[in-house]
């Protein structure tokens, strides 16, 4: 497939999963994706799919099957190689975040501005 139709597929189809892909096809998934405006996350353990864990927004490496150079392109790495661990970490990522947006001057290095 060409860049503009990967491009077509995508706006087409709500949900798409392609798995057993090269490294070059997993490569042009994520640059389609993020042509779309996708923040795009990939998992992968071998040494074939750091181009994509490098290329994506979020990059999630298995920490107990992958190889060391994924685990190097990766920006997190699953210690237990359970895909459920992502949601979780999402879910409690989304909690710390909205939590420091609802308290900015609890953060401060000057704490809580007080009034005299």
């Amino acid at each position: 497939m060409v860049s503009q139709e990967i491009d077509d597929t995508l706006i087409h189809h709500s949900e798409i999963v392609s798995a057993f892909t090269s490294s070059q096809q997993k490569l042009i998934n994520v640059e389609a994706c993020q042509r779309q405006g996708a923040i795009v996350a990939v998992t992968g353990d071998g040494v074939n799919d750091s181009p994509a864990l490098k290329k994506a927004d979020i990059g999630i490496a298995m920490g107990i099957s992958g190889s060391d150079v994924s685990k190097q392109a990766a920006d997190m790495i699953l210690l237990d190689d359970n895909f459920a661990s992502i949601v979780t970490g999402v879910e409690e990522g989304a909690c710390y975040f909205s939590r420091i947006r609802e308290f900015p001057h609890e953060i401060s290095p000057m704490g809580p501005a007080r009034n005299p």
